[in-house]
């Protein structure tokens, strides 16, 4: 998921309007509409066998259900993780940020970029030798390493727990209204049986493979991906008739879609950057599905290595998009929906055939994040925050107890999609604000192996959550994105209680 204020973008199109060309465009040419059905289910189904073939690999232990034996490199762990991140706002909200502010929505991608960057340079070797030597297989138990004293540690682990299962869950709900809303908008499905549809097709490989099928299905839907956000690219700049043949239309529309600092003036324009750079750190820091690719590496050099991969993939695609978003504005003037640019131009433009794998290309983006949070709740819910029901059923049921978490935490996401598909985005709006205020100044300090206590460390968790859900209900997070001040609450929270309350005592 990557949004910058932490929501599925694809979940605010505008079905009404989409519907309608969908409507008319089956009428007039019905046998376009089977072979885009065609394309796309092809593309499903090679996820499902990639899924499938992961699944007979696997072994029946924790270890390989949860982490795949720690056996991956730094192409898999790379594309895995950028996969994951990337979700529904690559193809859809980023195209709609650039159709409306012009070249300034590359702001974003740089500020973002440079905090990723600080973060690939300086943590991920660190995080995956963290936890190999901790033996942590999830991102609550290696918070809980941090403390010392076993209560403490078992309070930490179940607190990062809770905030993972809300938060990722709500998140997951909201990956899973993307994929209904995808499908309404092209095909008609109604947004329950498209969430049934979604849930479904992305269960069958996520409970029986685990992580290992998740990450073999993420490098494939990656490179799909990847073909749809520049094969659509190269295609709009030709219809464009040239780069600077655009940059002219541009400034005939508007000249100010050509100013890089259109939408700033003084400090916003440094608020703004400094807000997403740590949104770019707080993202990798904070998001349980993204770090446990790290986890997963086989080595601390392999974690290291996969940076650069990581960052060409994510950022290429991303900035394909703005780009193609740019390029729409003069290609599709006045839509009401900018959101709306890609399906809409793929529609009108494109063969059925095409049409089937930018549809795939979409269902991968949100697959390949939902599939990591349905794996990352679970692992929380079944393990983390019921150690001992998981101790005791896994004697007895073996993996098989993590894949019934898995599958009912799947059911639970679906049902809540359905019955909360008029709020699940606005509640996805502070869901990574969330994560990235709690779970993120506690990562950092765990990886910096800062000296502190039980209470302390949970003392942080709490008041950066709290300070990201106050910031993103009443102060304009658009300008200086939440993750800033609830970082910077948190940490100095944590300090303020090390150096006063628990200046002796360390557990």
């Amino acid at each position: 998921m990557r949004y910058p204020k932490g929501g599925c973008a694809i979940a605010a199109l505008s079905v009404k309007a989409l519907g309608g060309a969908r409507s008319k465009a089956k009428k007039a040419r019905p046998m376009d509409f089977y072979i885009t059905c065609f394309t796309f289910g092809l593309f499903l189904v090679i996820f499902l066998w990639v899924g499938a073939l992961a699944a007979q690999v696997s072994t029946d232990r924790d270890a390989d259900y949860l982490l795949g034996d720690r056996s991956f490199g730094r192409v898999f762990i790379a594309l895995s993780a950028g996969a994951t991140g990337n979700s529904g706002f690559i193809m859809v909200g980023a195209v709609g940020i650039a159709y409306s502010m012009g070249i300034s929505a590359f702001l974003m991608v740089l500020a973002s970029c440079l905090g990723e960057l600080t973060f690939w340079m300086l943590f991920p070797g660190k995080i995956n030798r963290i936890s190999s030597d901790r033996d942590s297989k999830t991102v609550p138990e290696l918070l809980g390493g941090a403390v010392k004293q076993p209560q403490g540690k078992r309070i930490v682990t179940a607190i990062a727990a809770l905030i993972s299962v809300v938060f990722v869950g709500t998140y997951t709900a909201a990956q899973f209204s993307a994929a209904a809303k995808t499908l309404n908008v092209f095909w008609g499905i109604e947004p329950h049986l498209g969430v049934a549809i979604a849930a479904a097709s992305i269960l069958v490989y996520c409970v029986t493979g685990g992580l290992r099928a998740s990450i073999w299905t993420d490098i494939v839907q990656s490179f799909v991906v990847m073909f749809v956000c520049f094969g659509m690219l190269t295609v709009a700049i030709r219809a464009g008739g040239g780069v600077w043949e655009i940059i002219s239309q541009l400034h005939q529309i508007d000249p100010q879609l050509m100013n890089i600092t259109a939408e700033f003036s003084g400090w916003t324009l440094v608020a703004y950057l400094v807000g997403f750079f740590f949104f770019g750190i707080g993202f990798d820091l904070s998001q349980p599905q993204f770090l446990v690719r790290l986890l997963a590496g086989r080595s601390p050099t392999e974690a290291a290595q996969a940076r650069w991969i990581y960052l060409i993939y994510v950022y290429s695609t991303w900035s394909s998009m703005v780009a193609f978003g740019i390029v729409c504005r003069v290609l599709i003037p006045d839509i009401s929906d900018p959101e709306q640019a890609l399906s809409l131009y793929a529609m009108q433009n494109f063969n059925p055939w095409l049409v089937g794998i930018i549809l795939a290309g979409i269902f991968s983006v949100i697959a390949s994040t939902a599939d990591s949070q349905l794996l990352v709740c679970s692992s929380a819910l079944g393990r983390d925050l019921f150690p001992y029901l998981e101790t005791k059923m896994s004697k007895i049921y073996g993996v098989k107890y993590q894949q019934f978490i898995t599958l009912l935490v799947g059911i639970v996401a679906a049902i809540a999609t359905i019955y909360l598909s008029a709020t699940v985005f606005s509640l996805s709006l502070f869901a990574v604000g969330a994560l990235a205020g709690s779970i993120g100044p506690a990562m950092l300090i765990a990886i910096l192996k800062r000296r502190t206590h039980a209470l302390a460390f949970i003392s942080t968790m709490l008041v950066g959550l709290m300070t990201a859900l106050a910031w993103e209900a009443w102060v304009d997070n658009q300008i200086i994105n939440e993750i800033f001040p609830s970082f910077l609450m948190a940490l100095f929270v944590h300090e303020l209680l090390m150096k006063t309350v628990f200046k002796k005592a360390v557990g």
